[in-house]
Protein backbone atom coordinates (compact mmCIF):
# COMPACT_ATOMS: atom_id res chain seq x y z
CA UNK A 1 0.00 0.00 0.00
CA UNK A 2 1.33 3.62 -0.90
CA UNK A 3 1.93 6.06 2.14
CA UNK A 4 -0.85 8.30 0.18
CA UNK A 5 -3.07 5.75 -0.12
CA UNK A 6 -2.68 4.32 3.80
CA UNK A 7 -2.99 8.15 4.40
CA UNK A 8 -6.31 8.76 3.03
CA UNK A 9 -8.02 5.76 4.52
CA UNK A 10 -6.77 6.54 8.00
CA UNK A 11 -7.06 10.28 8.38
CA UNK A 12 -10.30 11.62 9.60
CA UNK A 13 -11.14 15.12 8.80
CA UNK A 14 -12.02 16.80 11.93
CA UNK A 15 -15.87 17.59 12.55
CA UNK A 16 -16.86 21.09 12.51
CA UNK A 17 -18.53 23.03 15.81
CA UNK A 18 -21.86 23.28 16.02
CA UNK A 19 -22.95 26.62 15.40
CA UNK A 20 -26.84 27.54 15.05
CA UNK A 21 -28.57 29.79 12.76
CA UNK A 22 -30.36 32.81 13.87
CA UNK A 23 -33.56 31.23 12.83
CA UNK A 24 -32.98 28.11 14.34
CA UNK A 25 -31.65 29.56 17.71
CA UNK A 26 -34.58 31.97 18.24
CA UNK A 27 -37.06 28.92 17.66
CA UNK A 28 -35.12 27.03 20.15
CA UNK A 29 -35.09 29.60 22.56
CA UNK A 30 -39.01 30.23 22.14
CA UNK A 31 -39.90 27.32 22.86
CA UNK A 32 -37.92 26.86 26.25
CA UNK A 33 -40.21 26.73 29.39
CA UNK A 34 -39.44 29.77 30.97
CA UNK A 35 -38.76 28.27 34.43
CA UNK A 36 -36.19 25.52 33.81
CA UNK A 37 -34.08 25.39 36.98
CA UNK A 38 -30.68 26.51 36.73
CA UNK A 39 -28.30 23.69 37.15
CA UNK A 40 -24.76 23.81 37.37
CA UNK A 41 -23.23 21.03 35.51
CA UNK A 42 -19.34 21.71 34.48
CA UNK A 43 -17.53 23.51 37.33
CA UNK A 44 -14.23 24.42 37.72
CA UNK A 45 -12.22 23.40 40.94
CA UNK A 46 -11.12 26.20 43.21
CA UNK A 47 -7.51 25.93 41.95
CA UNK A 48 -8.13 25.54 38.23
CA UNK A 49 -6.01 27.99 36.70
CA UNK A 50 -5.83 29.24 32.75
CA UNK A 51 -9.03 29.61 30.36
CA UNK A 52 -12.61 28.87 32.08
CA UNK A 53 -14.61 29.06 28.87
CA UNK A 54 -15.21 25.29 28.82
CA UNK A 55 -16.81 26.01 32.18
CA UNK A 56 -20.70 26.75 32.67
CA UNK A 57 -20.73 30.71 33.40
CA UNK A 58 -22.45 34.21 31.82
CA UNK A 59 -21.17 37.05 29.79
CA UNK A 60 -23.45 39.97 29.20
CA UNK A 61 -21.70 43.18 27.49
CA UNK A 62 -23.70 46.80 26.58
CA UNK A 63 -24.59 49.35 28.68
CA UNK A 64 -25.29 48.84 32.62
CA UNK A 65 -29.04 49.52 31.74
CA UNK A 66 -28.79 46.86 29.37
CA UNK A 67 -26.87 44.46 31.85
CA UNK A 68 -29.23 45.30 34.99
CA UNK A 69 -32.27 44.50 33.02
CA UNK A 70 -30.72 40.90 31.66
CA UNK A 71 -28.83 40.03 35.24
CA UNK A 72 -32.00 40.91 37.15
CA UNK A 73 -34.06 38.24 35.37
CA UNK A 74 -30.97 35.47 36.25
CA UNK A 75 -31.47 35.93 40.14
CA UNK A 76 -31.27 32.32 40.35
CA UNK A 77 -27.63 31.93 39.86
CA UNK A 78 -27.00 33.82 43.34
CA UNK A 79 -28.62 30.47 44.81
CA UNK A 80 -25.00 28.94 43.78
CA UNK A 81 -23.19 30.80 46.15
CA UNK A 82 -23.00 28.21 48.77
CA UNK A 83 -21.39 25.78 50.77
CA UNK A 84 -20.43 23.77 47.66
CA UNK A 85 -19.99 26.59 44.86
CA UNK A 86 -19.10 30.05 44.78
CA UNK A 87 -19.67 32.27 42.29
CA UNK A 88 -17.48 34.34 40.80
CA UNK A 89 -18.50 37.94 40.17
CA UNK A 90 -16.79 40.90 37.53
CA UNK A 91 -18.64 43.92 36.58
CA UNK A 92 -16.71 46.59 35.18
CA UNK A 93 -16.80 49.09 32.61
CA UNK A 94 -14.55 48.53 29.53
CA UNK A 95 -11.71 50.77 28.59
CA UNK A 96 -10.37 52.08 25.38
CA UNK A 97 -7.19 49.68 24.81
CA UNK A 98 -5.32 52.84 22.82
CA UNK A 99 -6.18 55.71 25.18
CA UNK A 100 -6.96 54.14 28.00
CA UNK A 101 -9.93 56.07 29.12
CA UNK A 102 -13.34 54.46 30.55
CA UNK A 103 -15.66 53.93 27.33
CA UNK A 104 -19.23 55.38 27.79
CA UNK A 105 -22.12 52.40 28.30
CA UNK A 106 -19.68 49.86 27.83
CA UNK A 107 -19.52 47.22 30.31
CA UNK A 108 -19.25 43.57 31.38
CA UNK A 109 -20.70 41.11 33.48
CA UNK A 110 -19.10 37.79 34.23
CA UNK A 111 -20.91 35.37 36.03
CA UNK A 112 -18.75 32.12 36.57
CA UNK A 113 -19.07 28.77 39.21
CA UNK A 114 -16.02 27.34 40.84
CA UNK A 115 -15.82 24.62 43.58
CA UNK A 116 -15.02 25.37 46.65
CA UNK A 117 -12.07 23.03 48.61
CA UNK A 118 -12.97 19.65 49.75
CA UNK A 119 -16.82 20.56 48.08
CA UNK A 120 -16.47 18.80 45.13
Amino acid sequence: MKFRDWCEQNYTAPEKPWKGKQEQILKFWQTLPPSIPIQPVNVPTSDHKGSTYMYDGIRVTGSQQFINSVISRLKDVTNYNNENTELMLRYYQQVDKNTEQPLPNSFVFYAQLRGKKNAL
